[in-house]
């Protein structure tokens, strides 16, 4: 096989633009996404040891008052100061539920923050490989790459069950077959798929052909009731699926 330096220095090319790509579109948002929630989680976390500081100021504001009142405790009943205490408890007892309930927040709105970063990079990278891979497989991509195609298929139709085959031939009848190609086909090419597809379907069938550059590369194989899709639209449209798939199970 011959090494190509066209091909080289054009995978290289797309290589270096998919790094800008994500240093501009996916590292800097990101980052900015990051910064901002930092100053929030900050401020939440000051908010919080303010209202620590608070309950410790109320608390040493209670001590400073049972002092006061120590000079007087003989005047004091007894039911005065057990009343005293156990408001003093309340007092306590709220303020630092309520320190602890604003940490607890402030710990949870941390968590879910860093998950949504963490969701929301992952959804920007998976998009941006798939473009970029799309790309890539647009510049490359021949009319010649079609044929290897038509292996897949014949192999489809062969592995399908008798029964299964049947079907799908039924339903041709007086219908057409079409054939969707990434590119267009020429006439010799053409000629070949006719001629492995009426060995699988019938020698009687209509064939059609058409083109759709949107297939990427690869062909779909249209029947009245069923299309099979053998493109690498299909390909990178699975794949990324399934990436978001195992990404949310893991």
């Amino acid at each position: 096989m011959n090494f190509s330096w066209w091909t080289f220095a054009l995978q290289a090319a797309n290589f270096l633009i998919l790094i800008w790509l994500l240093q501009r579109f996916l590292f800097k948002p990101v980052s900015a996404i990051v910064a901002r929630r930092k100053v929030e989680i900050a401020r939440g976390l000051s908010e919080a040891a303010a209202e620590k500081q608070s309950a410790l100021q109320a608390k040493q504001e209670l001590e400073t008052q049972k002092a006061a009142l120590e000079g007087e405790r003989q005047k004091v009943s007894d039911e005065q100061h057990a009343q005293f205490l156990s408001e003093r408890k309340k007092i306590l007892e709220v303020a630092h539920g309520e320190a602890n309930e604003i940490l607890e927040q402030a710990r949870k709105r941390i968590a879910e923050e860093r998950g949504a970063a963490v969701e929301e990079l992952f959804s920007r990278a998976v998009g941006v490989a798939s473009s970029l891979a799309e790309r890539l497989l647009r510049e490359l991509a021949l009319p010649s790459i079609e044929q290897p195609f038509l292996d897949r298929v014949t192999d489809y139709l062969d592995r399908l069950p008798v029964q299964e085959r049947a079907r799908l031939v039924s339903q041709l009848g007086a219908n057409t077959l079409t054939v969707t190609t990434a590119h267009q086909l020429n006439a010799m090419e053409e000629a070949r798929w006719c001629e492995e597809l009426k060995k699988r379907v019938g020698a009687s069938a209509t064939i059609a052909f058409r083109a759709d550059c949107t297939l990427i590369a690869g062909t779909e194989i249209s029947f009245p009731d069923a299309i099979l899709r053998f493109s690498w639209r299909e390909s990178l449209a699975a794949a990324a699926k399934e990436i978001r798939s195992n990404e949310h199970s893991g």
